[in-house]
């Protein structure tokens, strides 16, 4: 069965939301030259608060003592599994106490130790490399 061109309308030059792009160059050299400047209108609005937020001090202050002995972790190259990260940290790092795990978005760790002698143990005591990647720790 031939098809045939014309069974096939063509697609509307612009959509709902902008202009269809420009076909691009046909040779790669010509993708990189100069970008051209597309300047879309975006409608924006601001809508003022109608109410403040107001903290105390002593919130801010019982929200730290939570977290003084907590470091922030990150593996460079791919995301190592939680299971396999937590046994190369048992595995490397000999503490008094304990410490757990937490995985969080954006490929971060958060490390939350039981002794502050750990923690700095730990955060002083690299650099780290963990898996065969280096561990990147911040307080």
């Amino acid at each position: 069965m031939e098809l045939d061109s014309a069974d096939f309308p063509p697609l509307p030059g612009t959509s709902v939301l902008r202009a269809a792009p420009k076909p691009l160059p046909p040779f790669y050299a010509d993708n990189l030259a100069s970008p051209s400047v597309n300047n879309f209108d975006f409608p924006m609005s601001f809508v003022s608060p109608t109410q403040k937020l107001s903290f105390k001090a002593a919130d801010f202050s019982e929200g730290a003592t939570i977290w003084t002995h907590s470091l922030v972790g990150y593996s460079l190259g791919q995301r190592p599994y939680y299971e396999r990260l937590l046994a190369a940290m048992n595995k490397t790092w000999t503490l008094k106490g304990s410490f757990s795990l937490l995985s969080m978005a954006d490929g971060l760790f958060l490390l939350k130790f039981t002794s502050a002698e750990d923690m700095e143990m730990v955060f002083s005591g690299g650099p780290w490399f963990l898996l065969g990647k280096p561990f990147v720790l911040q307080k």
